[in-house]
């Protein structure tokens, strides 16, 4: 608990970085017997929003083989901006397969391991890429009655087109998770992402504070 209080004190640093950018994420969901329909979007900015650069949209199907075992089918669509560039298209279908458990104290672990087939404008449909995410879920009860505890998590992205390689990463050492009603849930969150270049060795580093709205029907 200590450490979560510590990386929550240091976010005013983060937001006084000059290339700090903002997550948009908003998911909208329902239930269908045992399988969830979601429709999940994200707008990314960059330079404290000065400048959109991502935006995507992804059509979601998930479906419980066993009560620890989720597995999952999207289709996704998105255009990205580089800088001092223009939009390019991207598309993309996906396979997961997502394991989790819930300890005796509400602690939840869940994995989140992604195929993604891509087809990315001007390069074809030869980029296929495994992500695979860790998560840990920490419930904290509180007098203010909304506020459901901590979380944070790890990504990391394979590319599998002309080598395999490690190719971003996603560290968010903290977040906080709201239910604001029965069907709402929010979350807040500081999450760093990590990029390197085809054939490069040297890692760029993005800090980004982000925001996530679920609505459930």
């Amino acid at each position: 608990m200590k450490k979560f209080l510590l990386l929550i004190l240091l976010v005013p640093h983060y937001l006084f970085a000059e290339d700090l950018g903002y997550w948009n994420w908003t998911q909208f969901s329902t239930k269908i017997d045992d399988a969830r329909l979601s429709l999940f979007v994200d707008n990314r900015f960059q330079d404290r929003t000065d400048e959109h650069n991502f935006r995507f949209a992804s059509l979601m199907l998930a479906y419980p083989v066993h009560k620890n075992l989720d597995i999952g089918f999207n289709y996704s669509s998105y255009d990205s901006k580089p800088v001092n560039s223009e939009w390019k298209y991207g598309r993309r279908y996906e396979f997961e397969l997502n394991p989790h458990y819930t300890f005796d104290n509400n602690w939840k672990l869940s994995l989140r391991n992604r195929l993604e087939f891509r087809r990315i404008e001007d390069q074809g449909s030869d980029n296929t890429r495994s992500r695979h995410r860790f998560r840990i879920d920490i419930p904290v009860s509180s007098s203010f009655k909304a506020f459901n505890g901590f979380f944070a998590s790890n990504e990391f992205y394979i590319n599998h087109d002309e080598s395999t390689r490690w190719e971003e990463n996603e560290f968010l050492p903290f977040g906080l998770n709201f239910q604001l009603t029965e069907q709402v849930t929010f979350a807040v969150f500081y999450l760093e992402q990590h990029k390197r270049l085809k054939g490069s060795s040297s890692w760029k580093s993005n800090p980004n504070i982000g925001t996530y709205l679920v609505v459930n029907f």
